[in-house]
C-alpha cells in the first residue's frame, strides 16, 4: 500500500455550488414530505453543523448563507480543518508578472478536457512558513472555482492522487517563491518579536491567516483538528465534503469512524463523494446499540442521476425517488417563462433558450438532494437568474428581473420572482404579471 504524505492531500477543486444541494437535503430532513413516514422528524429545529476539512472560507461562507439567511434555519456553524493544511498566508503577486503566470494558468489543467479564464490566483504560505500551492479561480456557470497548482507534488483530482507539474510555470514560479518564502521568514521572526524590522511587500500582497480571518468574518468558528470536536446541548450534523476520498477505499471505514468519534446517539453524518463516476451523498444517523454506537444509513443520494434512496417500513426496504424529471420539467417552464417576457433578435431565439437551458439546468441539479418544496425553489430560481450572463451577447438575460442588484431584495422584484415560481410550479400567474 503507498505511504501517506505527510503533507495532507486536498481536493483540487472548491466549488461553493457542490454544497448548495445540503440546504434541500437539511430542509428534508427537518420537514420530510414522506407520506409514509410517521415518526418525528431526522433533524432538530435547531442544530449544530460541522463543516470537516474547509480549504477555502467562501465555500462554507456560501453554504452557511444559504441555510441562515434563505431558509432561515437555526444552524450553529462551526468549520474544522487539519492543522498541517491552515494556511500561514496569502500572498499575491502585482504588476506585469501576475498577468503573465495568470495567462499561463489560463491555458493550464491538469484534466486537459476544460479550458478556462483564470481570473484570480495567489501563492498559498502553509504553516511551516513555505509555498505550498498556487490557487486560482475561473467561473463556471456563474460560479467561482478554486483550483490549485501543488509546486511539483501530489495531489487529489477525481478521488485519485496523481502527479501533475509544468515545468514551464514552475520556471516563472521559481524566483518569486525564493522572495516570498524569505519575506514570510522576516514577517515570522516579527510575529516572535516585534522589535525586529519587517520585511518589505511593495510588489506583493500579503494577507495572514486568510482561512481563519475569514470564517470568522462570518462568525463561522474554525477547530483546528483531525477529529472534530462535538457542540454541546444541540443535535450535531457532521459533514464530510470530499474527505474520505483522500484515503484508500480500504481506510475509509476506519478513517470515517476516527473523525465521526465524537458523535453521539441522535447526530447525524453526511458523507459527500464528488467528481467520481458515482457522485453520492449518504446520510448516517447515529444510533446506540448497548455500550457501542452504530450508523443506520437513512438516505443514498446519487447526484448526477437525482435519485434518492429512502428506507420504508420493513426491514431492508428500500424506495427510489427519481427527481431528474421533476427537475428537468421546472427547467423548462422557467425557461419558456424568460423566453415568453422577452424579444429576440430575428433568428435568435434557439440560441437564447439553449444558453438560458444551459445555466439553469447546471443550478438546479446542485440545489436539488430531495423532492423540490417551494422554499429551495424559490432560491435555486433567483440563484439561476443571477446567474446568467450579464454582458455580452446574451447579457439581456441576467438584467430580466435585476436579480444582481436586490440585497435585500425589493417587494416588487420578490413579486416578479414568485410568478416565476408560480409558472415552474404550474400555478396560473397572477393577471399583470
Amino acid at each position: 500500500m503507498e505511504a501517506q504524505t505527510t503533507i495532507p492531500l486536498v481536493d483540487t477543486n472548491i466549488i461553493p455550488d457542490r454544497n448548495a444541494g445540503l440546504g434541500s437535503l437539511l430542509w428534508d430532513l427537518q420537514n420530510p414530505q414522506d407520506p409514509d413516514r410517521d415518526e418525528p422528524p431526522l433533524l432538530d429545529s435547531a442544530f449544530a453543523f460541522i463543516d470537516v476539512g474547509v480549504s477555502r472560507a467562501k465555500a462554507a461562507i456560501a453554504l452557511k448563507t444559504l441555510l441562515a439567511r434563505d431558509l432561515k434555519i437555526d444552524v450553529d456553524y462551526v468549520a474544522t480543518e487539519l492543522p498541517d493544511a491552515v494556511p500561514y498566508a496569502n500572498v499575491t503577486l502585482l504588476g506585469v508578472g501576475a498577468e503573465k503566470i495568470r495567462g499561463h494558468l489560463s491555458r493550464m489543467s491538469p484534466s486537459k478536457k476544460t479550458t478556462y479564464a483564470v481570473t484570480d490566483w495567489h501563492y498559498v504560505v502553509d504553516r511551516t512558513g513555505k509555498v505550498a500551492s498556487v490557487a486560482y479561480s475561473y467561473n463556471h456557470y456563474g460560479n467561482e472555482v478554486w483550483e490549485a497548482y501543488f509546486m511539483g507534488r501530489r495531489f487529489l483530482y477525481a478521488g485519485e492522487r496523481v502527479a501533475f507539474s509544468d515545468p514551464e510555470l514552475d520556471e516563472m514560479l521559481a524566483p518569486t517563491v525564493v522572495k516570498i518564502e524569505a519575506m514570510i521568514d522576516l514577517e515570522r521572526k516579527r510575529d516572535s518579536d516585534p522589535s525586529r524590522p519587517g520585511p518589505s511587500w511593495d510588489g506583493y500582497g500579503m494577507e495572514k491567516n486568510p482561512l481563519e480571518a475569514g470564517l470568522a468574518e462570518f462568525g463561522i468558528t474554525l477547530q483546528k483538528t483531525g477529529v472534530p470536536q462535538r457542540i454541546k446541548n444541540r443535535q450535531n450534523v457532521l459533514f464530510l465534503g470530499n474527505v474520505l476520498n483522500q484515503y484508500p477505499q480500504d481506510e475509509q471505514a476506519r478513517e470515517l469512524d476516527r473523525i465521526a468519534a465524537n458523535m453521539q446517539e441522535g447526530d447525524i453524518v453526511i458523507v459527500q463523494v464528488d467528481e467520481v463516476e458515482t457522485a453520492f451523498i449518504e446520510v448516517l444517523h447515529v444510533k446506540k446499540q448497548g455500550s457501542r454506537k452504530t450508523r443506520a444509513r437513512v438516505r443514498w443520494i446519487n447526484t448526477k442521476t437525482l435519485e434518492v434512496q429512502m428506507p420504508v417500513r420493513g426491514p431492508g426496504s428500500w424506495r427510489p425517488i427519481r427527481m431528474k424529471p421533476e427537475v428537468e420539467r421546472m427547467v423548462s417552464r422557467l425557461v419558456e417563462c424568460l423566453v415568453r417576457k422577452v424579444s429576440f433578435p430575428e433568428g435568435h431565439q434557439k440560441d437564447y433558450w439553449v444558453l438560458a437551458h444551459q445555466y439553469i439546468s447546471h443550478v438546479f441539479a446542485t440545489y436539488f438532494r430531495a423532492l423540490p418544496v417551494e422554499a429551495i425553489l424559490r432560491i435555486a430560481v433567483r440563484e439561476a437568474l443571477w446567474r446568467l450572463p450579464s454582458q455580452g451577447k446574451y447579457g439581456f438575460l441576467g438584467r430580466i428581473y435585476e436579480m444582481r442588484d436586490f440585497n435585500p431584495p425589493t417587494s416588487e422584484t420578490m413579486s416578479r420572482l414568485q410568478a416565476i415560481i408560480d409558472e415552474a410550479f404550474g400555478r396560473p400567474a397572477p393577471e399583470g404579471n
